[in-house]
């Protein structure tokens, strides 16, 4: 009975070593992680819109990562549409154990679909306007400035402000703003 008493308190610091939590670094060079964001913003077009933007990001160096996203936005009462992808890098310029705040910049390249209005059937005295849909290829640049939480050791949430710049096309907006909120699973 003392060999199993003896045997029993030389393994109980080992079966409890390997049940505690190990730490592990964050936002290091090689991790991958995978999300999806939900937002909404404003801009040049009437009404503001929704928008939903899965990502896949790579970090190619401790607390810079390169990032692949795609972004479907809906504008307000007018339907207009933008669905496109883009490449951005991301610079995680402060971090703690849990929170890092972070800066990004890249470029969207995407169709969107537009309404517009045209002038038919046009006489001397009047003129009728008509309702037509116009589809364009439409790229921006993106800025933004960023939070992320880890959750535990592989989830975590972010916000995200930024602004994107395109060239102005008709009266799509050219400068929009937007803010998303998303979460992350560190696959790797």
């Amino acid at each position: 009975m003392k060999n199993y008493l003896l045997m029993l308190s030389l393994l109980f610091p080992v079966y409890s070593w390997a049940q505690s939590r190990v730490e592990t670094p964050w936002l290091n060079q090689g991790q991958v992680q995978v999300g999806v964001g939900v937002g909404a913003g404003w801009g040049d077009d009437v009404g503001g819109y929704l928008r939903a933007t899965p990502y896949a990001q790579y970090f190619l160096k401790d607390g810079w990562a390169l990032r692949l996203e795609g972004r479907y936005n809906y504008n307000g009462p007018d339907g207009n549409q933008y669905a496109g992808a883009g490449l951005l890098t991301q610079y995680h310029f402060l971090r703690t154990k849990r929170l890092s705040v972070f800066g990004q910049a890249g470029y969207f390249y995407g169709k969107a679909d537009y309404g517009l209005y045209r002038t038919v059937d046009l006489t001397p005295t009047s003129g009728r306007l008509e309702r037509y849909r116009e589809q364009f290829n439409y790229g921006m640049f993106n800025l933004g400035v960023g939070a992320q939480y880890q959750l535990g050791s592989r989830w975590s949430i972010n916000a995200l402000a930024e602004k994107n710049v395109g060239r102005k096309i008709g009266r799509f907006g050219a400068d929009s703003f937007n803010t998303t909120l998303g979460i992350g699973f560190r696959i790797k």
